[in-house]
């Protein structure tokens, strides 16, 4: 799996562009934490927001070439992959509920926040 999304500077936002297994684990993680049966104070430490922004986040980034994020909703695609990362004691339990190695979430966290870093540094 490709680690970096293509991100570049869009106003105030991003423009980013996930591809394939990318697009993919996100489209499980996302909507696996926002429906596990943790409380909104807990789910908003672990994801920087809570349900409904979750799903609204979701729901932009499902279907979608192309999406303009604002660093704040980075920052809570960061903290899902992190956290779904942290969540599992093992590779073959997160790779059995989600269809993924851990190792992907990590990559692609850190390849967002580098791709980001790049796009910010080119103003």
């Amino acid at each position: 799996m490709r680690a970096r999304p293509f991100v570049r500077r869009e106003g105030t936002g991003f423009s980013v562009r996930f591809v394939g297994a990318q697009r993919d684990l996100l489209g499980e993680v996302l909507p696996w934490l926002t429906h596990r049966r943790e409380g909104e104070p807990a789910l908003t430490v672990r994801a920087g927001c809570g349900k409904e922004r979750l799903e609204q986040l979701s729901a932009t980034l499902q279907g979608a070439e192309t999406v303009v994020l604002s660093a704040e909703d980075l920052h809570i695609l960061h903290s899902v992959l992190l956290s779904a990362y942290s969540m599992f004691a093992s590779d073959e339990a997160f790779h059995v509920q989600l269809g993924f190695f851990r190792e992907n979430a990590l990559a692609l966290a850190q390849g967002l926040a580098l791709a980001v870093e790049d796009a910010a540094s080119q103003d």
